[in-house]
């Protein structure tokens, strides 16, 4: 069984499958992106949309990884229950570290979302 540790592991097992299906059809979405944006001849610049849906995708998966979740760090909150279905409010000596690993995961995503999306389009460009 998994105990919450601030800043390191705020979900269990059913939380961090959520977070990996989240993330799985945050690339879902991008993929359908790049499919219509080639399907119907769009302007290559349409693919730099794909930072949205890369972004749900890449952090997801480093959620589902890092066995944390960045709303429940920012709401003060934890489930490290096999279930997914116990919330409890995260320790006030817990919530800043928390809070501290939110922001860090969530600009590792959005890194990787925008390279994402730069490659998809300079490859566009290439491939045209």
């Amino acid at each position: 069984m998994t105990e919450y540790q601030p800043g390191a592991c705020n979900i269990g097992h059913a939380e961090r499958r959520r977070r990996y299906l989240t993330g799985v059809a945050g690339f879902a979405a991008a993929a359908l992106l790049v499919a219509a944006v080639a399907t119907v001849h769009a302007d290559r610049a349409w693919l730099l949309a794909a930072v949205a849906p890369l972004f749900v995708g890449f952090l997801g998966v480093l959620q589902a990884r890092a066995r944390f979740c960045v709303g429940f760090a920012m709401a003060g909150v934890f489930d490290v229950s096999a279930s997914g279905d116990r919330r409890q409010p995260a320790p006030e000596a817990g919530q800043r570290a928390d809070r501290k690993r939110a922001i860090v995961l969530s600009v590792k995503a959005l890194a990787a979302a925008t390279v994402g999306a730069l490659a998809l389009y300079l490859a566009a460009g290439a491939l045209a």
